[in-house]
């Protein structure tokens, strides 16, 4: 199959995986040899309405997620609007991918090499209570850094999260996992994942920080209990999460202490 070779003065190396609106890469920086992952979007997929007020939200997440140093969030190394380069094969852009000659928005961000925490969650995996105080005290840290410079991640949740070999965990997608589901696409439709959202999410408020202190809730609860605290279909969760308190972790999981 035809594939995408380069994208700006990045080498495209592999697929990583597909979203609504694009695809994300593995890439390479000839310039400083340096492995990125370059996350797409392509204008064309998008209705006409819908290109400009997307792409300039793209470039202004990746501009606030630049902001950002802390080695808890995946940095955020560059942004383009380029014309897609490929083998010369390719006469359309099947499943998503850029056609040659075709524009794309990308952004270049930190390659990390790690395994999601919503992949231990699936297989069930438990983590030790210090573990657990560990990990959510490095995400809480890592989430103070960019609420004190003013950005809110908006989607926190174990997909989001990754955690690397040593067991340290990074956070992922700041404000930019938002963009894949385009709040334009229909009237109504609310953005973020509904088991982790906040009230004022589901309301169509404005969030800030402690929005995502909410959905760190939601993770935590899964991490003592295995269990996420308000399930259903997408209307059944609003209701929970607006009307209903969750059960306390410790009648869910008998070794927890009642603290």
């Amino acid at each position: 199959m035809p594939t995408l070779t380069k994208l700006g003065k990045y080498l495209i190396r592999r697929e990583l995986g597909k979203g609504a609106m694009g695809i994300v890469y593995e890439g390479f920086d000839p310039v400083i040899e340096r492995t990125v992952a370059i996350k797409t979007i392509l204008p064309a997929q998008l209705n006409s309405a819908e290109v400009k007020d997307v792409l300039a939200r793209f470039k202004r997440e990746a501009q606030a997620a630049g902001r950002l140093n802390h080695p808890g969030i995946v940095a955020v190394y560059d942004y383009g609007e380029v014309v897609a380069e490929d083998d010369r094969t390719m006469v359309a852009g099947p499943e998503g991918q850029p056609a040659d000659g075709e524009r794309v928005a990308f952004i270049a961000m930190e390659f990390v090499k790690g395994k999601e925490l919503k992949d231990y969650f699936d297989s069930n995996e438990r983590f030790p209570l210090k573990e657990v105080e560990r990990i959510m005290g490095e995400i809480l840290d890592a989430l103070d850094h960019a609420h004190s410079k003013g950005v809110t991640h908006r989607d926190m949740k174990p997909a989001n999260l990754i955690m690397l070999a040593d067991g340290k965990i990074k956070v992922a997608d700041f404000g930019i996992a938002r963009i894949e589901t385009s709040e334009l696409t229909q009237a109504g439709t609310v953005m973020g994942t509904p088991s982790y959202m906040s009230p004022e999410q589901f309301m169509g408020q404005t969030v800030d920080g402690r929005s995502d202190i909410f959905s760190c809730g939601v993770i935590l609860y899964q991490f003592l209990t295995g269990e996420k605290p308000f399930t259903g279909n997408t209307t059944t969760i609003m209701y929970k999460v607006l009307r209903e308190e969750p059960l306390p972790p410790s009648t869910l999981n008998l070794a927890l202490p009642a603290a």
